[in-house]
């Protein structure tokens, strides 16, 4: 019984010590990472605008009419209405027992931006709008995962040329890549660069506004490769 269980273990120890006699056989690599990076500004800005019925005079302002300035506030900002969406439509009883025709219906619209600085003209045609609440929920770009594949390439010519400065410092050169393996890297913190809230009452209509400056998108590349060494 011995005698087999050594006879096994000969042959698994031969095969694993075949296996990388082949695998090395020959062949010197050296096993290097690159890493890049890049700030870029968002140009697709998602903004959140809430219509909520309310009591003025002791008369309740219709959401029809919320609706209707804030659409024209909408043309006089030059955004297409295109770029709107309808998110939700209810209504607030405000407490149990409530009749419907005491009841305060809302409306909530995704708008979507370019730039700050359409922010900013979008809030100053609100000014006079009976808004409830508007805020920004997401940025992002519209080639967003373009410019992360730039960035990896960028990451990989970063690895050999390290690869390449670190076996010429042995008085050697580095050959053909023998693996590269990329890092899937979050791009940006969503919950970060949207955490900007915009209070339309905030405005006076005393004069232009500063356009709303957005934190930039920071996106990330590492990559780790082998080359071989001559």
């Amino acid at each position: 019984m011995k005698s087999r269980i050594l006879f096994v273990a000969l042959v698994l120890f031969s095969t694993v010590a075949f296996a990388q006699q082949e695998l090395f056989r020959g062949e010197h690599f050296i096993e290097v990472s690159g890493n890049a990076q890049q700030e870029i500004e968002p140009n697709e800005i998602y903004v959140r605008i809430s219509l909520l019925e309310f009591e003025e005079n002791r008369a309740k302002v219709a959401l029809e009419k919320l609706d209707k300035d804030f659409l024209d506030a909408l043309k006089n900002a030059g955004i297409d209405k295109k770029r709107l969406e309808l998110a939700t439509v209810g209504a607030d009883l405000g407490k149990l027992g409530r009749k419907d025709k005491d009841s305060f219906r809302e409306k909530v619209y995704q708008l979507k931006l370019t730039s700050g600085t359409e922010l900013t003209t979008l809030v100053e045609k609100l000014g006079a709008v009976k808004v409830n609440d508007i805020a920004v929920t997401r940025v992002s770009h519209s080639e967003l995962e373009k410019l992360r594949l730039d960035l990896k390439i960028k990451a990989l010519q970063a690895a050999r040329d390290k690869a390449d400065a670190l076996a010429k410092s042995i008085g050697a050169s580095i050959g053909a890549p023998l693996m590269i393996r990329e890092f899937e890297n979050n791009p940006f913190p969503m919950s970060e660069v949207a955490n900007v809230m915009v209070r339309t009452q905030a405005y006076d209509g005393s004069g232009a506004q500063e356009p709303t400056a957005f934190r930039k998108i920071t996106i990330q590349a590492q990559v780790t490769a082998q080359f071989l060494i001559k």
